[in-house]
């Protein structure tokens, strides 16, 4: 299964190819040692991913596998195209943006980890992203009530 990872230690994103018997990732960057688990995936076609094998976490989401760069590039010639298109240069590239969400398979991303599993099939409980759980998860935030000693009171 193709992923796109990022190294815990210098923070270098990097592409790789695992599967079952993989056990451990090396950052092109630094050498680091990542193990990867063979519980709560399947290599098997169509893969499907329940539990995260870099992390172990089980909160996944689904999402289209779309270069962002490209997104942001397409808008950007849309916009510069307005004058002498009136406009029009932005529908046409919407209906290219339609199209191609329709056209690209969704991947499997971890909240903890950011890791992205391209050939992986979602399974029913990965919805959408869900910003309130991924703050929880990766920088542990919780919904306790307020101290009451930190408010501003008037004396």
């Amino acid at each position: 299964m193709r992923i796109r990872a990022q190294c815990r230690e210098c923070g270098l994103p990097f592409n790789d190819t695992i599967t079952p018997e993989t056990g451990e990732l090396h950052c092109p960057g630094c050498g680091a040692l990542f193990s990867v688990s063979a519980e709560g995936w399947s290599d098997e076609p169509p893969p499907r991913v329940d539990v995260c094998p870099l992390c172990d976490c089980r909160h996944l989401y689904r999402q289209r596998d779309f270069n962002r760069a490209l997104g942001c590039l397409l808008v950007a010639i849309g916009a510069a195209l307005v004058p002498w298109t009136y406009g029009l240069s932005l529908i046409v590239l919407s209906l290219v943006d339609v199209v191609l969400y329709y056209r690209l398979s969704e991947a499997v991303v971890c909240y903890r980890c950011d890791t992205v599993y391209r050939d992986a099939r979602p399974g029913p409980r990965q919805k959408a992203f869900d910003l309130l759980k991924h703050d929880v998860l990766k920088y542990g935030k919780s919904w306790s009530e307020p101290d009451e000693t930190l408010t501003d009171t008037p004396e």
